[in-house]
């Protein structure tokens, strides 16, 4: 059991390495010349140039990323090209944004996906089972930024119940924060549920047909007994370690629904690097979100070593 969880933290050390290589190229790949971005279209030459040398934009790639990894690891993030401010506090400060918003898109997800997932599971091969799979594929195929303008349209223009964007702290005021974060909470939430749906509707079918079922079955135990007192506490096993890693997803997914909701958090800081051409905030907002990504799916392969070692020894 150690060693497993070791090696686990071992492997983690280059992934990290290997991800912040291959977004340090992406970025530096993106087109467009940060430099002009920074001093203007009417920019002279000899100014780009003095500008480049400056932040080091005119050395060898592999040169740039040491320089930016080793600083990095300090929590020094670099400047931005645009207003010369410190990067690292800004992403500091717009992080816990992001993980309210997809914290509470991922209870959306796990309570929708539990409930109809275990409601199809139970009427397997029955009409409320095709509908709820028709609805779970439905689900996942909807971009989350058109369901997120649809609720807009729905709840906030037409009747006037929500906000239509925007962000108030929880600090200043906890109920609007709220009601701020509940058409984007549902955007993100809905879209993710699909999958989580089908993993639910899947894993109690598995547990439906297992033999310590049959046997309770065969006792005289109706099948609405034998789901709420066994099976479904057995089916949750393999969903919530698929959903615990669905939660790293969800905050990769927040980057254009956070610019529709105009809310301040890592995922617009993405698109203002994007369209600033702004490396340095592009860079650690990208990578804040990978982090959170890694970390995640470490944490559940470290949760799934300890509840089953045989699973994880199989995987290997």
């Amino acid at each position: 059991m150690i060693r497993l969880i070791l090696t686990r933290l071992l492997t983690f050390v280059p992934t990290v390495i290997v991800a912040s290589m291959v977004l340090f190229v992406a970025v530096n790949v993106v087109p467009g010349s940060a430099s002009k971005a920074a001093l203007g279209i009417y920019a002279t030459p000899q100014a780009v140039k003095r500008f480049e040398h400056q932040h080091g934009l005119d050395r060898p790639l592999v040169i740039q990323y040491v320089e930016w990894a080793g600083k990095a690891l300090h929590g020094n993030f670099g400047m931005s090209f645009q207003n010369a401010v410190a990067v690292g506090p800004e992403v500091k400060k717009r992080l816990p944004v992001t993980l309210q918003l997809a914290g509470m898109a991922f209870l959306v997800a796990v309570g929708l996906a539990i409930s109809l997932g275990a409601l199809a599971g139970f009427y397997h091969q029955r009409l409320p089972d095709v509908c709820i799979t028709s609805i779970a594929t439905l689900f996942g195929s909807v971009p989350n930024f058109w369901l997120a303008t649809l609720l807009i349209y729905l709840f906030s223009l037409h009747l006037g119940w929500l906000p239509t964007g925007g962000y108030v702290p929880y600090s200043e005021d906890l109920v609007a924060n709220l009601r701020g974060m509940i058409l984007p909470s549902i955007a993100l939430g809905v879209v993710s549920s699909g999958l989580l749906i089908r993993i639910m509707r899947t894993s109690l079918i598995e547990v439906m047909s297992a033999h310590f079922i049959e046997t309770a079955r065969s006792k005289g135990i109706s099948n609405f007994k034998l789901v709420i007192g066994h099976a479904l506490r057995n089916a949750l096993i393999p969903f919530l370690t698929v959903s615990a890693v669905e939660f790293g997803f969800l905050v990769g997914g927040v980057v254009i629904l956070e610019d529709v909701f105009r809310i301040p958090g890592i995922g617009s800081l993405v698109l203002v690097g994007i369209i600033n051409r702004d490396y340095p905030v592009l860079l650690a907002a990208a990578m804040a979100i990978t982090m959170i990504v890694l970390v995640t799916n470490l944490l559940v392969d470290l949760l799934a070593t300890m509840i089953d070692p045989r699973q994880v020894r199989a995987r290997n």
